[in-house]
């Protein structure tokens, strides 16, 4: 198995905070984003992941396509990102690069 196969396996079996764990009023607004923040992160994680298994060329491929810093790209897939996280813009970079289409939904 591809170490970014395995990535991405890891990926989907890592827990997800719960869903439901803050209702609307919930006056710990820091808790709130401490755990978006956690949440986006993972969601992150697996995205780029999942396109780095599907994906034919190396890390090095993308950097030149996109423009990102491989380290960054693959701390991305792993979930190792700086409290900040991804910007949707460097998602997209990511995305035209490998020629696929970048979706955000709120479900």
């Amino acid at each position: 198995m591809s170490e970014s196969k395995a990535s991405a396996e890891a990926a989907k079996a890592r827990k997800r905070p719960q869903a439901q764990a803050f209702k609307s009023g919930d006056p710990d607004i820091e808790a709130l984003r401490a755990t978006a923040r956690g949440v986006a992160r993972l969601e992150v994680a697996d995205a780029v992941a999942e396109a780095l298994a599907a994906y034919e060329g190396s890390l090095r491929d993308l950097q030149k396509a996109s423009g990102l810093d491989p380290a960054f790209v693959s701390k991305l897939a792993s979930g190792k990102v700086n409290k900040q996280g991804a910007t949707v813009a460097s998602l997209a970079q990511i995305a035209l690069a490998m020629n696929k289409s970048l979706k955000i939904t709120i479900e």
